[in-house]
């Protein structure tokens, strides 16, 4: 039998097989939980001057949080992806993220983290999407909807009047979420003690290009990792 017709599609059916699985596999969401599946989490207090380490705790905002556009939740970082349907496509209209400062703290203790000090290539994040519906011909979309369509240059409507077909996305680090971070600490002075900390010295969390300041809501991320034997 020859086998020479098959080799063309096999390989094509290989090869498209290959780049699926690299695009999963280096996604920030699987470069993420395979860094902190591997790494047990630490407390603030014991962690060491420029130790790369892994914390899990509860989001808290520093000064007016932020307010997620759909979902109108209390938040420190949200990610907003609008999609319309254009022919057999659904193409991404929107895509509007905004972050702040803040927290992260476990029982009495907080570290914080500067997001807005950070450039793209020193931080990692993924967000778990928890918010999402979608707008069609016959359903109309809410009044707070269409402005936030408007205000980026996005309508609604077609150009006969009907509903255009849209996707909305949200994730959020909602205020109080649990969520898993893993960056570099440094310990700062600052000149009026908060809170818990009343040796004057802070935990800050950054990220390098080698070693990124990791963020997410992953539930498997938050899992304990075992001691080895």
């Amino acid at each position: 039998m020859d086998y020479t017709n098959l080799i063309f599609p096999a390989m094509f059916i290989i090869g498209i097989a290959t780049l699926i699985f690299l695009g999963i596999y280096y996604s920030p969401k699987h470069k993420i939980l395979r860094q902190l599946k591997k790494t047990r989490r630490k407390n603030i207090q014991s962690v060491r001057e420029h130790e790369y380490v892994k914390i899990v705790g509860n989001a808290k905002h520093v000064g007016k949080p932020l307010i997620a556009p759909l979902s109108k939740r209390e938040c420190v970082y949200f990610e907003v992806i609008v999609k319309e349907n254009k022919g057999k496509q659904w193409r991404n209209v929107i895509k509007d993220v905004q972050f702040q400062d803040f927290f992260i703290q476990t029982g009495t203790e907080s570290a914080v983290l500067h997001l807005n000090a950070r450039r793209e290539f020193e931080k990692l994040i993924h967000l778990v999407t928890d918010h999402s519906f979608h707008s069609r011909v016959f359903n109309n979309t809410n009044a707070a909807i269409v402005q936030y369509l408007n205000e980026h240059g996005i309508k609604d409507k077609s150009i006969f009047g009907m509903n255009k077909p849209l996707q909305y996305q949200e994730r959020i680090i909602e205020v109080n979420e649990e969520i898993a971070i893993m960056g570099i600490g440094n310990w700062q002075i600052i000149d009026t003690p908060m809170d818990s900390y009343s040796d004057g010295r802070i935990l800050v969390l950054s990220g390098t290009k080698e070693q990124r300041l990791l963020v997410t809501d992953e539930p498997k991320a938050m899992k304990r990792v075992k001691r080895k034997l």
